[in-house]
């Protein structure tokens, strides 16, 4: 097997030359329309606690950025808008999961779009990447590589907002990432690079990274190399192939790699890069049949397995390594969702994340469970990270809370602010007496008491809050029950 000896001189080089790629926005075709109504229709149908405010317009566009092989290319992607903009626009930057192959993907109303249609539904404006190597643009996808899937999403950025600029339309300060299982690593890895290299044009509010492979070279490399059962040896196959998209030297041909009772289903993916779930089923079965079990190492070669087991400076290993995205300080809030019974993508890549971020120095990263003690899969873990997640983001944008307090039929509003809320908030009653406050976190801890008061109030924000609170106003005989965010 030929190796590059010069691998970290290229990779380094590779990551720069991604980072300093130019961006324009080259096409804009809309697509489709969706109604608030049917948007409404949709979330209940699927139990997803959100209420639109608007209709979403969708709009493929395609922007000039840099292919996986460092030469100019095309790439797609799906830009959202609210149907009734009516003042300056926050952006979401959304990333999607892995999907069956290259036309799967948002700009063609695939590839899970729908998460993106939520936050566009409430008035944001939505960025939603294809990646490279999908989509429009050249080449085979490189599977969970941080360096292009951050690039494809920041000049995606760049051309949501030459569009904006050039349509009248005006962005505010709030700017938002997300995405679930190969979208949360992407989130990280746009995060991670905003913050170093974009943070004026793009500052960041909070990123909030579902279910994703934060630590590729442990938890993921662990995964691989394991004697148990794994049920998606699919992923490791498009990681390996992805690998070559950006080391084209790292091995001549798959058979060097794979066992030869595999080649024969690997090779059509390699050539399109489509039918990811089809392959997986047939190599389950010649797992199952020839080996005895789905254990997803038995797809490599005996050579190339050993050489990748004992050797931490095999170019396999150090390509997993440079995709890491567990060991950097984020300076605003984050939140990595996870289901401890996942069954793709283990939970300890968010655990892993959490510890190393926060003994970095992290002052509000939190990895957190979201189950509520159902053994969910994958699969079934988006709806309870839908639910937990985009009220947490949105939250970020709701500015003064106005809480209506109704007392013998007349309505009174009572002032909460700012929100988020960094060191202090202040409640303003207006006329009205406050005889208690309470303040809960959401697993019912009470974290403060207070009353009575009749003016305006401030109160400190407790040390090592952050995240979503829970307000309670007992006022004349009435309470009110609000949510406020500490944290920025």
């Amino acid at each position: 097997m030929k190796f590059r000896t010069s691998f970290n001189v290229f990779f380094l080089g590779l990551v720069m030359l991604f980072q300093l790629s130019a961006q324009e926005l080259l096409t804009v075709e809309f697509v489709d329309h969706s109604t608030q109504q049917s948007i409404a229709n949709q979330l209940g149908f699927f139990g997803i606690q959100v209420e639109p405010t608007s209709g979403v317009d969708a709009y493929k566009i395609t922007y000039t950025t840099r292919g996986s092989d460092m030469l100019p290319d095309t790439a797609s992607g799906l830009m959202l808008l609210p149907d009734n903009i009516t003042g300056s626009l926050p952006m979401v930057c959304y990333q999607h999961g892995t999907t069956n192959g290259r036309s799967d993907v948002p700009s063609n109303l695939d590839g899970g779009y729908e998460l993106g249609l939520i936050f566009a539904s409430v008035g944001m404006v939505v960025a939603a990447p294809d990646y490279l190597g999908m989509g429009d643009s050249r080449g085979f996808h490189p599977y969970v590589h941080a360096a292009t899937e951050a690039s494809a999403a920041v000049d995606m950025l760049y051309a949501v907002w030459q569009y904006l600029e050039e349509n009248d339309l005006e962005r505010d300060d709030e700017f938002f990432i997300t995405g679930y299982s190969q979208g949360g690593h992407a989130t990280m890895a746009v995060h991670k690079l905003i913050q170093e290299q974009y943070s004026t044009d793009f500052p960041v509010t909070a990123s909030l990274p579902m279910s994703g492979p934060y630590d590729v070279s442990g938890v993921m490399r662990d995964l691989a190399l394991q004697d148990e059962e794994y049920f998606y040896p699919s992923f490791l196959v498009y990681a390996t192939l992805g690998a070559k998209a950006i080391l084209p030297d790292i091995y001549n041909d798959i058979s060097e790699v794979f066992k030869s009772e595999f080649l024969e289903v690997i090779r059509p993916f390699e050539a399109t890069g489509e039918g990811l779930g089809a392959m997986n089923l047939q190599i389950l079965e010649i797992l199952e049949n020839q080996f005895g079990a789905s254990v997803p190492k038995f797809i490599f070669r005996d050579s190339f397995l050993t050489a990748f087991e004992t050797n931490p400076d095999h170019p396999l290993n150090q390509y997993m390594k440079s995709n890491d995205l567990y060991n950097w300080v984020p300076n605003v809030p984050v939140r990595m969702l996870y289901c401890p019974t996942d069954d793709q993508v283990p939970y300890l890549n968010s655990i892993v994340a959490d510890s190393v971020m926060n003994a970095n120095g992290a002052e509000d990263v939190e990895a957190v469970d979201v189950s509520g003690g159902i053994m969910h899969s994958h699969t079934t873990c988006i709806l309870p990270a839908i639910n937990d997640g985009i009220p947490w983001l949105l939250n970020f944008l709701d500015g003064p809370i106005s809480a209506t307090v109704e007392i013998n039929g007349e309505s009174f509003e009572v002032g909460i602010f700012p929100n988020p809320a960094i060191d202090f908030f202040q409640v303003d009653p207006g006329s009205l007496k406050v005889d208690r406050l309470e303040m809960f976190s959401l697993d019912g801890k009470r974290l403060l008491l207070s009353g009575p008061f009749d003016g305006p109030a401030t109160f400190d924000v407790p040390d090592n809050s952050s995240g979503i609170h829970i307000l309670r106003l007992w006022i004349e005989g009435h309470y009110v029950t609000e949510k406020i965010v500490f944290g920025r």
